[in-house]
């Protein structure tokens, strides 16, 4: 009898490296890729240890860092506690949107070339230098914030904080690969930057991205122009969401590689499940020619009208997509024609701010074409519908929303994913956040309703043991109470003990109805039993269980 050698062990994960390991690391990076015109304040290395080594310290003694482990650059017109800031004194204290990020375990390097007043869009007439493109040295970089983008696209640092005004968050992200993340205006306090439009995020994932705007999200009660979420915040896009493009004469001129990313993210957006129809933005795109103009006060009515058509435009789409730049331009065309050259990069991005709208911007181009994106432009506070639809070109899910707010709800029936009533969830911008099991003693009833639905009632007597199968969303409050003032008798909310012991809102059915219903607890599942009428066929609908 053979003995057989006993299984191996399952292999334990490696260990994330330290934020101690991560800065060790950073720092041979840079000296490999030596780039100094990326930086104007490199700390020194002794100085990023002994914060990652609190970082370190801190896990280890229990504290949440969510971003432990995460190094950062700075844009040098944001204050940098212990740094100076364009050139003059070192600032004690740090602008919230990178005290927030070093609160949650971020380390921040250094502050990254950038124009003082954010006005050298293709970044070539830096006082300290220009900055190139991170792949390609004979290309620019992009933007007044773009030494921030390079560092990131270089595998410098994970995220990298700048300023956006007319795409100084967008184009350099497009132009080097990376992630661009421009949120609704005040969600971010700009306390602590340069005067600009609003902060901007670069990230190395739109995940990573996500993760570090929501920490840095939410009044700090200095920024007098700083806003909160609305409480009808919509927190997804939907499983059919429609989207906007422009039509083939705005894409005139268009290069030929950023045509084809244009393209390929259209094409992955249709096959995803949206709903793609062209638009006329040729208004939108003139008002933001304005943004430079001598005479952009006087031109103030144009803006607001535009404002209005950008507005009503949205209302009927979910979302507008377009390219992030026309073409990119080399560093020789920049220096003969600056001023041409940044109006061709701001053409498809000046017009965000100016009219409050949110907007992301991700890779979507083969290696062989070079760096370029696209960008997912929505209404103000829309922020997580960019996200989820950019997530699409990036080949991501986030688990959570990036608004904060919201209350989770389980359904069991009709509202549940393709079934008849789920359209009124995806209409109140609810999200689905997974499937969960009820812990035991509840019991699932057949209601005649139209269309039909089952009810859900906790099991009064002992010694039931019936678990049953919902789907959870995640709605704002305000589309929570909507939704309740809008459910018909018998249907109720109540708490449910869901079997890792969480007790979320559901969809439950009062008493009285469930005692004259048909049971239909065995089949623990509402498709379960759909399953088994198209099988059993109609005769056997309402048949007891």
């Amino acid at each position: 009898m053979t003995t057989l050698p006993p299984e191996p062990p399952e292999p334990t994960p490696a260990p994330l490296p330290s934020s101690y390991q991560r800065v060790i690391a950073a720092y041979d990076r840079i000296a490999e890729v030596d780039r100094p015109d990326i930086w104007i304040t490199l700390r020194p290395v002794e100085d990023a240890l002994v914060d990652a080594k609190a970082v370190d310290e801190r896990l280890r003694a229990g504290a949440e860092l969510p971003l432990a482990g995460t190094l950062a650059a700075v844009a040098d017109v944001i204050d940098v506690a212990g740094l100076p800031t364009a050139g003059e004194d070192v600032c004690c204290v740090g602008a919230t949107s990178v005290s927030r990020l070093t609160a949650a375990g971020a380390v921040v390097i250094g502050k990254t070339n950038c124009d003082r007043f954010g006005s050298d869009l293709e970044h070539t007439h830096s006082p300290y230098g220009a900055v190139s493109a991170a792949l390609n040295t004979e290309r620019v970089s992009g933007s007044a914030s773009s030494g921030a983008a390079v560092a990131v696209a270089l595998g410098l640092v994970d995220l990298a904080v700048g300023t956006d005004t007319a795409g100084a968050g967008r184009v350099p992200a497009s132009l080097n690969g990376i992630v661009g993340l421009k949120p609704t205006l005040g969600l971010v306090p700009k306390t602590g930057a340069a005067p600009c439009g609003g902060i901007a995020l670069f990230a190395r994932s739109l995940t990573l991205g996500q993760r570090a705007l929501g920490l840095m999200t939410g009044p700090d009660g200095i920024d007098p122009l700083a806003r909160d979420w609305p409480p009808d915040v919509r927190l997804s896009a939907g499983d059919r969401p429609k989207v906007a493009i422009p039509g083939s004469d705005t894409l005139t001129g268009l290069s030929l590689q950023s045509r084809s990313a244009f393209l390929g993210a259209v094409s992955a957006l249709r096959a995803s499940g949206a709903r793609v129809e062209t638009v006329e933005v040729s208004a939108l795109l003139t008002v933001g020619g304005l943004i430079h103009d001598d005479g952009f006060t006087a031109d103030r009515q144009r803006v607001a009208e535009a404002g209005m058509l950008a507005l009503r435009m949205l209302s009927e789409y979910d979302a507008l997509v377009l390219p992030t730049v026309a073409d990119h331009p080399s560093v020789a065309e920049a220096l003969s024609d600056p001023d041409g050259v940044a109006k061709r990069l701001e053409r498809f991005t000046a017009f965000v701010n100016l009219l409050d709208l949110a907007a992301v911007t991700v890779p979507s181009s083969p290696s062989d074409l070079g760096p370029y994106g696209v960008s997912v432009v929505v209404r103000p506070f829309d922020d997580q519908v960019a996200i989820d639809l950019a997530a699409v070109l990036t080949d991501e899910q986030a688990d959570f929303p990036y608004p904060a707010p919201g209350a989770d709800l389980v359904v069991f029936g009709a509202h549940l994913r393709g079934q008849p009533l789920n359209g009124s969830l995806v209409a109140a911008g609810a999200r689905f956040t997974g499937l969960v099991q009820t812990g035991e003693g509840y019991r699932m009833l057949l209601l005649p309703t139209d269309p039909p639905q089952p009810g859900v009632v906790p099991v009064k007597a002992t010694g039931e043991h019936t678990m049953l199968s919902g789907e959870r969303w995640r709605l704002s409050p305000a589309a929570l109470g909507a939704f309740a003032a809008t459910l018909p008798v018998p249907f109720v909310l109540g708490r449910i003990r869901l079997e890792n012991g969480e007790t979320p809102l559901a969809v439950l059915c009062d008493q009285a109805a469930a005692a004259t219903a048909t049971e239909l607890t065995r089949y623990q599942c509402w498709r379960a039993y759909l399953r088994f009428v198209s099988t059993a066929g109609p005769r056997d609908l309402g048949r007891p269980a």
